[in-house]
């Protein structure tokens, strides 16, 4: 498995409340990871369109930053559905789209 596209995990911490400040600070680590999109089936036959992110190492993040993602003003970033550990890698999950077959 190749990791060669540049992805930004977002992390963001809360304010503690103490002050006037009540907005959480955001930082962003630039790492390259393993970009798939894919359809995801659930056991209810319900279809998703969905990008894997797949990253070396044991990783946590709030957001996830792809090509499209500009750090200095935070826009692009996607949440999060589904996280995935295994033995030497992380897994994020972002559901893109519903996938609807026969539409009426």
């Amino acid at each position: 498995m190749r990791y060669d596209n540049t992805v930004y995990l977002i992390t963001e911490t809360a304010n503690d409340g103490d002050d006037l400040n009540f907005s959480g600070e955001t930082s962003a680590i630039r790492t390259k990871g393993n970009v798939k999109r894919t359809n995801l089936t659930l056991a209810n036959g319900e279809m998703y369109d969905a990008t894997i992110v797949r990253v070396f190492g044991n990783w946590s993040a709030d957001k996830i930053g792809l090509s499209d993602y500009n750090p200095d003003t935070g826009k692009g970033a996607r949440k999060i559905q589904k996280v995935g550990r295994h033995f030497n890698r992380t897994d994020f999950y972002i559901v893109n789209s519903e996938v609807i077959f026969n539409a009426k």
